[in-house]
């Protein structure tokens, strides 16, 4: 009897093992084929990144790190994270809205930003800063 709890205590360690094994390796699968290299992860919506430029200052400096947030809609004034026709990821605040296509601009740039940034193109609206 003691022998054989024994071996029903290994074999439910093993099965546990194995069945942790394998949703780590399904979910590192999903993460690889659902996202790019460009385009960060997004569990529940959500993003950490750092920043990488001054071009938002004063409401964010270089090296701040950001947490962004997937919605529905954007508006004028957020602050947004997009990717642009270059691959690259840029946080600048919305100036005008045409349906679902915006202008951005950095705070800090004396430009607007090049073109129309699609509702697809944004990662999501900066929620919260943390600062160095």
């Amino acid at each position: 009897m003691i022998n054989l709890i024994k071996i029903s205590k290994h074999r439910l360690i093993i099965n546990l093992i194995l069945f942790i094994s394998i949703m780590f390796f399904l979910i590192t699968l999903f993460l690889k084929i659902n996202y790019s290299s460009n385009k960060p992860i997004q569990p529940f919506g959500i993003t950490t990144l750092k920043v990488m430029s001054n071009s938002m200052n004063p409401a964010i400096e270089k090296g701040n790190r950001i947490i962004i947030k997937k919605q529905k809609d954007y508006v004028i004034g957020d602050i947004i994270t997009y990717i642009n026709e270059d691959g690259n990821l840029i946080t600048h605040r919305i100036i005008e809205k045409y349906g679902n296509e915006f202008i951005t601009k950095g705070d800090n740039n004396n430009t607007k930003d090049n073109g129309q940034i699609k509702i697809e193109q944004i990662i999501g609206k900066v929620i919260f800063v943390l600062f160095n």
